[in-house]
């Protein structure tokens, strides 16, 4: 089995319980929260669809989630009964001084913790190291096997400093043996289809648990200029399949051909998935969309987790009045292959339900 995180599906089947209390109308606390932690990114990846939602890279720097709300919002989540958080954002989280501190206080609090980052500021003393006991995994977001290449897709010349925060973390775990895992992450576009292979080369020989290759998300305008290039994707088949055969051992090349392959199209007509699937920004505003950090943002932020306990917001009418409007949305524009598709392909078919369907 070559993706045994699922990466190309959806793990609601293991929730069933809240899945039955969101069939049944009752306000659910949600499974997941993608957290951004900062506004600001230290890299300026030419496929950034952050830079649609508010980062503003280097001049960002200094916005970024407060200490205290941020360890309150931690602590709440786990009361709630949030499961797995992602620190993740829609820039780089490491920006934000307070992200070691609120790794650990979210796995104190019973939630599932993770991290996405490009690595480049990855502490290599005692606050990452303890970081990646409380982690149930990292992800290095690296979409170049070279120097050059790195320069040209991500616009930094911290390419050898990335490489040696990965090894750093993976000699950790081999020397603490701890149950993280540790996987690199490609963003494919056209102009780094030729990274693709090496790349796949370069995470075997650092020791990395997997490199997954995913779509890049663009709007339907086509802002990043993927969106009406997307049918190109079906020609990159044989090369995503030699990057595959590349898994060896405890090593998998993941490659999420759904949506690689499936143009942006969806069989859902409306997005139900926001009770289950959060996303907050790095300067503390809770949204049931990414696209809402800077488009409509105050039509529908859910409430300001800097001002408000995540407790408060998660009860008040406001956000249950968010969750209702996002269900009147044509999710035919919306942005191509989003964090919420897989979920809300399946929720969609539990809603709508066939004619003889004792007859299974």
């Amino acid at each position: 089995m070559t993706d045994r995180y699922l990466m190309d599906g959806h793990k609601l089947y293991w929730h069933l319980d809240r899945v039955l209390d969101w069939q049944r109308g009752e306000r659910i606390a949600p499974l997941h929260i993608d957290v951004g932690l900062s506004k600001g990114c230290n890299l300026r990846c030419i496929y950034c669809f952050g830079g649609l939602q508010g980062n503003v890279y280097m001049k960002g720097r200094e916005i970024y989630f407060p200490r205290e709300p941020l360890l309150r919002y931690m602590r709440e989540a786990g009361e709630a009964g949030v499961r797995s958080m992602a620190i993740i954002g829609e820039a780089e989280p490491l920006l934000n001084p307070h992200v070691y501190e609120a790794i650990a206080e979210g796995k104190r609090s019973g939630v599932d913790m993770s991290l996405g980052t490009n690595g480049v500021l990855f502490d290599t003393g005692r606050d990452g190291e303890e970081a990646l006991q409380h982690m149930t995994w990292i992800r290095f977001n690296i979409s170049a096997a070279s120097d050059e290449a790195y320069k040209r897709i991500h616009c930094s010349g911290e390419f050898e400093t990335a490489l040696k925060k990965i090894q750093f973390c993976v000699d950790t775990k081999c020397r603490r043996n701890l149950k993280i895992t540790i996987g690199l992450q490609m963003v494919l576009i056209p102009a780094n289809i030729d990274q693709v292979v090496p790349l796949a080369r370069l995470g075997r020989k650092l020791g990395v648990d997997y490199l997954v290759i995913k779509q890049c998300s663009d709007t339907k305008e086509s802002a990043l200029g993927v969106y009406d290039r997307l049918k190109e994707y079906e020609g990159f088949t044989d090369i995503l399949r030699e990057a595959e055969s590349l898994s060896s051992g405890g090593y998998n090349v993941i490659v999420k051909w759904n949506k690689v392959t499936n143009r942006g199209w969806r069989n859902y007509a409306r997005c139900l998935g926001s009770p289950f699937l959060l996303y907050s920004s790095g300067d503390g505003r809770l949204y049931p969309c990414g696209l809402f950090f800077e488009h409509k943002e105050e039509e529908y932020r859910m409430g300001d987790l800097v001002k408000q306990s995540f407790m408060e917001i998660l009860r008040s009418h406001r956000y249950w009045e968010v969750v209702e409007k996002v269900k009147t949305i044509d999710t035919r524009q919306c942005y191509s292959n989003c964090k919420t598709h897989n979920i809300n392909e399946f929720l969609w078919k539990i809603k709508h339900v066939p004619e003889h369907v004792n007859f299974i």
